[in-house]
């Protein structure tokens, strides 16, 4: 029977209703196997635009990034969709990460938004011993695109000796941004600060420069909340692949600064 072949001289894979008792016959491999420093699996989008991956290994040490590129030539990172199937059956959570790190056995799907490339692969970022098998299939539904809450999966928390600002760093990652969900600044106090001056908290890495202005007063063994941000949206970080910073100032001999800031990784 006549085969219908892309430009390619790949099978089509159009819009050609599926219909009952139908058998897919492709003569492709369906996975790769990766066993080495920058060893690949590439894939050509063609109008796609997600990328479901599977990843598997019984023995491996080992890192994978997913990357695409327009020009077929240059490739950028890519964030990837962790899928975890939630208690409640037919919920699943889906999180960021900017690669897979593979410590003896993994088996996971993830997926990647990939509208716009020419091409997407997944490359092995640092090897160290085993292989992975790796497999790809994309598609032109918009299983990325919906309306969802993402969770905070990341959290930083930081506090310094008294009467020293407390810097908590949210870490560059190569390609994301970060996404602040709550920022959270409080102060206690061991003996009593009758002040008159004005603290300054500040950040980095934020659209605008967030700062905060409060009073430096406080009572022994008392307990002041001086920031409790929530955006109504997340705050994305300003420069992708930079450390994003929020600094408690330094608040007296007897006082003890607390920063804590929730967020996710995001392109």
């Amino acid at each position: 029977m006549a085969q219908i072949l892309d430009a390619r001289g790949n099978p089509f894979q159009g819009s050609i209703d599926s219909i009952t008792g139908e058998t897919l016959t492709d003569a492709r491999a369906a996975t790769a196997t990766l066993a080495a420093l920058n060893a690949e699996s590439l894939i050509d989008i063609q109008g796609k635009a997600v990328v479901r991956v599977d990843l598997r290994t019984g023995a491996g040490a080992l890192t994978v990034v997913a990357e695409a590129t327009v020009d077929g030539t240059n490739y950028f990172a890519l964030p990837m969709f962790a899928e975890q199937q939630l208690l409640v059956a037919a919920i699943v959570q889906e999180t960021f990460v900017a690669s897979v790190v593979v410590a003896t056995t993994t088996s996971g799907t993830y997926i990647v938004g990939v509208s716009g490339f020419r091409r997407m692969r997944i490359r092995v970022s640092a090897y160290t011993s085993g292989n992975i098998v790796v497999a790809l299939r994309g598609s032109a539904a918009d299983e990325i695109i919906n309306v969802r809450l993402l969770p905070s999966n990341l959290h930083v928390t930081a506090t310094a000796a008294a009467n020293t600002a407390a810097t908590a760093t949210l870490p560059g990652v190569a390609g994301l941004f970060h996404y602040i969900t709550h920022i959270n600044i409080v102060r206690n106090a061991t003996a009593a600060l009758a002040g008159t001056a004005t603290l300054i908290h500040t950040s980095t890495n934020l659209p605008g420069t967030p700062a905060w202005s409060v009073g430096n007063a406080m009572v022994a063994g008392g307990t002041q909340e001086d920031v409790n941000y929530t955006p109504t949206t997340p705050l994305k970080s300003s420069v992708a692949g930079t450390a994003t910073t929020v600094v408690a100032a330094a608040a007296g001999l007897a006082v003890l600064g607390r920063v804590n800031v929730s967020y996710y990784l995001g392109a």
